[in-house]
């Protein structure tokens, strides 16, 4: 299957007249590989790419955009890697096939960079941003989010002057966007809950208040396994992953238990969830030793106080 892309001179150009087109991924990923090896200052005057096709003499914009045209890219700044990052990578998604590219902020003890993975055929402009949320749920959410925008554009690889450059390919398999979207389909909030219709001012004070109600200390525990709150049916079904999964799996353990904390009126804590978290995966492969579980459990626990 053909591919395409636009290219940008700047961050500032929105023409959308300068589309490249490409065979196959193999050949795209020689052109990626081509332009790891320029030489540039820095990413201020770096041409840009993006997967969207556009309708004809339109500037780039979300409405524009007609489809994302055989790739899609995943940028990821703030997730820590510990070890090496190609087996890293590797063992979380190795069976994607991928090429990862440094950014130009990229350094040896916080290494930034680019994800491009290959389709198995172009995303209409409509599933876009469910396609976002099917790849980002199944890369466990390492993505930037604001990489879900239907005209994003990306910088190119190149050899960025104090930075930490590097590009490599994972051989495997090309995604599926339609069967990907029907394993994580998008969850959509309507919005229009008693919540939500608050002003803000106000939503804060709700939180506080619900927070405030919960003054039951009397419940204590020495493992997750005797943690009331704890659920005993998703620790055994996160027990059986076996490829990916994980992290989305434990985010719903970390939802579930402060869900369950709030329904007994224990005020559980994100280092306490946390906790109980970091002791399933010692038993369970060691996944999390450079994820911020700490603030997943933060983002948790908001969620159930705003749901209640």
């Amino acid at each position: 299957m053909g591919l395409s892309l636009n290219l940008f001179n700047s961050i500032f150009d929105n023409k959308t007249d300068k589309s490249m087109n490409f065979s196959d991924f193999p050949e795209f990923e020689k052109f990626l590989y081509q332009l790891s090896k320029i030489p540039r200052v820095g990413k201020r005057n770096a041409p840009l790419i993006s997967p969207a096709s556009y309708k004809k003499d339109t500037t780039r914009k979300n409405d524009s955009v007609i489809s994302w045209c055989g790739w899609a890219a995943v940028d990821v700044d703030d997730h820590q890697i510990v070890g090496d990052l190609k087996e890293t990578l590797e063992k979380s998604y190795g069976n994607w096939y991928y090429v990862c590219y440094s950014t130009a902020s990229s350094t040896k003890e916080f290494p930034k960079f680019r994800l491009i993975f290959p389709l198995k055929c172009h995303v209409e402009a409509s599933k876009i941003k469910a396609f976002w949320y099917a790849l980002n749920t199944e890369l466990e959410s390492i993505g930037d989010k604001q990489t879900k925008d239907l005209s994003r554009m990306y910088y190119v690889p190149a050899n960025y002057k104090d930075a930490n450059n590097f590009i490599f390919t994972n051989i495997g398999q090309y995604i599926d966007p339609y069967a990907l979207i029907d394993k994580h389909p998008t969850i959509v909030s309507k919005g229009n809950s008693f919540f939500d219709r608050l002003p803000s001012k106000m939503q804060e004070m709700v939180l506080q208040h619900r927070k405030d109600q919960m003054d039951n200390r009397t419940i204590t525990w020495d493992s997750y396994r005797n943690c009331p709150f704890i659920s005993k049916k998703l620790v055994a079904e996160y027990r059986t992953i076996s490829s990916t999964g994980w992290y989305h799996k434990m985010y719903q353990i970390m939802v579930s238990t402060a869900g369950n904390a709030v329904k007994q009126k224990y005020p559980i804590t994100a280092i306490e969830i946390a906790e109980l978290c970091k002791e399933l995966d010692v038993e369970t492969g060691g996944w999390y030793g450079n994820r911020p579980l700490n603030k997943e459990a933060e983002g948790a626990i908001e969620f159930v106080y705003k749901n209640m």
